[in-house]
């Protein structure tokens, strides 16, 4: 049986420069073909990046009964049917954030895949991030004692021309970014929340969320407070405080690196690493699954769970900031 897992890509957009480009570095998986939304895009990226196969269409992608699995890297908008048809056509998925625009949306991937016996997960790069595992077990071992309250955010000024900005295609601050620290805040907490409020600014041009700002309510009068923003220049980064201390996160990225600096109480820690990496990471450890499952000995993914519980709370800060009104989650 072999060892490795053939890939197909559904998207030819600027990520796969980094994902696809991990698919090929990985150890247990092999890049086999792309698709664009044209024939054109999907053979530019095959020439472009060294893969051997190219498709006239997603459909004919899926078709392919060489490939084990398929990265997903379309548009927020797309995601939810072609998940489903991979799901149909026997494909493991790899989804790019956001999992899906709404509960609904992902409880049909999670039905598909739990139908089609496939694995799905949602593309968090940022669970293999140096330092986020090792972060996670001080909290779990106690250093910071009981948590009591969540900071979370991410920015950026995106550019005027990004799909970020349209609406139609599943864009604005919540969901392209917004999504990071509410993942932080369910990951670092080991908690999921019970209710949620949330405001969005729109711009006043596309119509389409440019600043988030949400609260997150817990048992015991714990929160977590969370901001994204399109056109802030501030970076990201979290803090979480306890009742023995802080544990204080800072991001910074460069098109080369990612550099993350800790600090927990008075020592501080950083981790470095390339871009590529931490998606070439991401790669093997879905390959990894897929391969265990495919030998008989999978034991339990709560990907499709996990996407799930995402999902809940994302559509929870939507509901807030539409009725002005604190949501159950």
């Amino acid at each position: 049986m072999s060892d490795r897992i053939k890939w197909g890509v559904l998207g030819t957009g600027r990520i796969i420069g980094k994902a696809g480009i991990a698919l090929k570095e990985a150890e247990n998986g092999i890049w086999h073909g792309v698709a664009g939304r044209t024939k054109e895009n999907g053979c530019s990226a095959a020439e472009r990046f060294g893969v051997p196969h190219t498709y006239e269409s997603y459909e004919a992608l899926l078709r392919d009964p060489e490939i084990d699995a398929v990265y997903i890297a379309l548009l927020n908008h797309l995601h939810k049917e072609w998940a489903v048809k991979a799901c149909e056509a026997g494909k493991h998925v790899l989804l790019e954030k956001p999992f899906a625009l709404s509960g609904s949306e992902a409880n049909a991937i999670a039905d598909a895949a739990r139908k089609h016996n496939v694995l799905v997960r949602e593309a968090f790069v940022w669970k293999y991030y140096p330092g986020f595992e090792q972060m996670r077990s001080w909290i779990v071992d106690g250093a910071i004692g009981q948590w009591a309250r969540f900071y979370g955010r991410f920015s950026f000024v995106a550019d005027a021309a990004s799909s970020r900005w349209r609406k139609d295609w599943g864009g604005g601050a919540l969901y392209d970014i917004g999504c990071y620290p509410v993942a932080w805040t369910r990951c670092f907490t080991g908690e999921e929340p019970i209710a949620a409020d949330a405001a969005l600014d729109l711009h006043p041009l596309h119509g389409v969320d440019r600043r988030f700002a949400g609260t997150l309510y817990f048992g015991e009068g714990r929160t977590a407070q969370l901001d994204a923003a399109l056109d802030l220049p501030h970076g990201a980064g979290f803090e979480l405080w306890g009742t023995k201390g802080k544990l204080q996160v800072e991001l910074d990225v460069t098109p080369e690196e990612l550099r993350i600096r800790c600090r927990l109480d008075s020592g501080c820690k950083e981790w470095v690493t390339d871009r590529l990496t931490p998606f070439r990471l991401q790669a093997e450890r879905f390959a990894d699954a897929v391969l265990r499952r495919k030998q008989g000995r999978s034991g339990h993914d709560d990907g499709a769970e996990e996407a799930l519980r995402q999902a809940r709370v994302m559509d929870a800060l939507f509901e807030a900031a539409r009725t002005e009104r604190r949501v159950r989650v």
